[in-house]
């Protein structure tokens, strides 16, 4: 099996665009208070704490797991071999 390069960029590509363009959820009921982005696993943390240190990074309280990234990269990837391949079926006649 060959990985196309293409379309894993373009998937990866897709899953990081998904945390601009598809809304968080946001978690209210446990201390930190936290905002999780990422389709369709969440991969990336926003915490909302009072900045004690004053610091000016944007992404200070911010947590990224690249496992979860990866695999949705992985799923994008799979769903976009899925319609690839129903495309040619149904166009092949």
């Amino acid at each position: 099996m060959t990985i196309h390069t293409r379309i894993l960029n373009l998937s990866a590509w897709l899953a990081v665009l998904a945390i601009f363009f598809i809304p968080g959820t946001l978690y209210t009921d446990e201390k930190p208070l936290r905002t999780e982005y990422g389709f369709p696993l969440r991969f990336l943390t926003d915490y909302h704490t009072t900045n004690p240190e004053g610091s000016n990074w944007f992404i200070f309280e911010m947590h990224i797991n690249l496992l979860i990234l990866f695999i949705n990269i992985l799923f994008i990837y799979t769903g976009i071999h899925v319609l690839i391949y129903i495309k040619k079926r149904l166009t092949k006649k």
